[in-house]
């Protein structure tokens, strides 16, 4: 095929005579070889091919999103009787709950076992690292690591 004066042949010579794509065979290797080569590099056919395919089986989603914050959740407003537990010790509850109620010696007892060389070890990370190192590290410790507590 010759598309300019020089008769130089074009550049896509190999694809002046695809068939139709309503007439491709998906069965057929080569002409779906053909197809790729021509389409795999066109942003519109991945772009549609995303969003027709793949975004459809791989991210469902809601229409309808339900959501509360801390406060709606712990007031009367959704619920008569409510009882909850955070490991954080907070007074930032809703007025309905009143204050936050600790147990006593809770405290002392967690600084006992986070000090304990019976229970914890500790690593300090090299100045040099990253998120990988820490994560190979710490998939291959031995012997295998039972609890992580980040402390910052």
């Amino acid at each position: 095929t010759n598309n300019n004066n020089n008769n130089t042949p074009s550049i896509n010579s190999e694809f002046d005579d695809i068939w139709p794509l309503h007439l491709i065979n998906t069965n057929d290797s080569e002409q779906v070889d053909v197809v790729y080569r021509l389409l795999h590099k066109s942003s519109h056919a991945v772009e549609f091919y995303l969003h027709e395919f793949v975004f459809p089986m791989t991210m469902m989603h809601q229409g309808l999103k339900i959501s509360s914050s801390g406060q709606e959740l712990g007031s009367s407003l959704l619920f008569s009787q409510r009882i909850g537990f955070s490991g954080t010790p907070s007074d930032l509850l809703p007025i309905e709950l009143g204050s936050c109620q600790y147990e006593q010696g809770s405290d002392g007892k967690m600084i006992h076992y986070l000090t304990s060389n019976e229970i914890v070890t500790h690593e300090t990370a090299p100045k040099e690292w990253s998120v990988s190192d820490v994560l190979i590290s710490i998939a291959t410790h031995n012997p295998p690591l039972h609890a992580l507590i980040d402390t910052g």
